[in-house]
């Protein structure tokens, strides 16, 4: 599969909600989500040839849900020559105002 860059599409807030909900109902104690800075985000996609990045759901040495990520190229590819992990995890640092992660739902 090629990629172009343009892979991926906008979503409603209330379907990325439902998914999400979904997500803490089925896995109870995990990290709800990862964060990444524009910094690393930025270094990953400035790769030639980098089309996007690609999202490995990992564990991490305490056994909680983490993502690697690392960029693709047109052929669809993973660039190995940078991998990022190590972003900030919810519930240590959340959005305590979306939908997506409120955890008291």
């Amino acid at each position: 599969m090629n990629f172009n860059g343009t892979e991926g599409s906008l979503i409603e807030m209330s379907e990325g909600a439902g998914m999400t909900a979904a997500y803490r109902e089925a896995q109870p104690g995990q990290n709800l989500c990862v964060f990444f800075g524009k910094d690393l985000l930025n270094v990953l996609l400035s790769q030639n040839d980098a089309q996007g990045l690609r999202f490995y759901f990992a564990h991490n040495a305490d056994g909680k849900m983490t993502l690697v990520t690392v960029a693709a190229n047109s052929e669809g590819q993973d660039i190995q020559a940078k991998v990022g992990n190590r972003g900030t995890h919810c519930p240590d640092f959340c959005c305590t105002d979306s939908p997506l992660g409120n955890a008291t739902e």
